[in-house]
């Protein structure tokens, strides 16, 4: 038997009408997430800074046959947060999933970076996660079920130089991921990670460009021989966030093609 293309093509996850929240869902590894929930039949509300941005979402989501309701939020605005989620939960009801992958990362040297970007950052991935996942948890602990799945990094675990920032803040959420799994297991609410390593998403493909080398130096450390796309997490997110997963809470999963086990 062929698997199907694409996650979600042809198999029952137990999605099917599941109001799931994408926040990040304007490009790269939360777009290709959103449309992969849209394909195992969610409801996907896609939210992000820019819905202006979200206009290739929704056209692949309306080329699978679903749709996306596209809200915006600023994750770092704790009062567009509230706002954000009042609004899902008066028009679409309690989400079964919530799916935290935001955008943004820093190159700097530490003596170079001021404390303005060390809190932009950490605004977004942290403290954002920790905002949308609190403001979702009652009515999610009210249905007595719930998951959510948090977009970490393999730079939790390993630092290169000039992404001291960043590590910090994704070795943050792997234990606000714990921590939560931890409080909010006896709710039903199971809260889960993923950690991609270095993945072309617009983002990075700019990165990789300004810095000559590391793409091949990237492929050449990693067993599987190339460089993740978006694509490559919509299976590991429908695992996590689908009925399948319902005994795995508190853990981060590493999709790295092996790059953490390499040395």
């Amino acid at each position: 038997m062929t698997a199907p293309s694409h996650p979600g093509d042809g198999w029952s996850l137990g999605l099917q009408d599941a109001v799931s929240v994408v926040i990040g869902a304007s490009e790269g590894i939360g777009a290709a997430i959103a449309v992969g929930l849209v394909k195992a039949g969610a409801l996907v509300i896609a939210a992000g800074r820019d819905p202006q941005r979200m206009g290739a979402t929704v056209e692949q989501a309306q080329a699978a046959g679903g749709q996306v309701h596209v809200h915006p939020v600023d994750v770092r605005d704790p009062d567009a947060v509230t706002t954000f989620s009042r609004a899902v939960l008066h028009q679409h009801g309690a989400p079964r999933v919530l799916v935290n992958s935001m955008g943004g990362s820093l190159i700097k040297d530490l003596l170079d970076v001021d404390v303005e970007e060390w809190d932009d950052l950490h605004h977004t991935h942290l403290r954002g996660t920790f905002l949308t996942c609190t403001a979702f948890a009652p009515a999610m602990a009210e249905q007595g079920y719930g998951k959510i799945v948090n977009l970490s990094s393999t730079a939790a675990y390993l630092i290169n130089p000039g992404r001291s920032v960043y590590s910090v803040a994704k070795a943050g959420l792997n234990q606000l991921t714990a921590a939560l799994a931890l409080e909010w297991g006896p709710q039903g609410i199971r809260v889960n990670g993923l950690a991609p390593s270095t993945t072309r998403t617009p983002r990075a493909e700019g990165a990789l460009a300004r810095e000559p080398g590391r793409e091949a130096s990237l492929v050449e450390r990693t067993p599987l021989r190339r460089i993740a796309t978006p694509e490559d997490m919509v299976g590991p997110a429908l695992f996590l966030a689908s009925p399948m997963s319902d005994f795995v809470t508190g853990h981060t999963l590493l999709v790295d093609g092996g790059w953490t086990i390499s040395r």
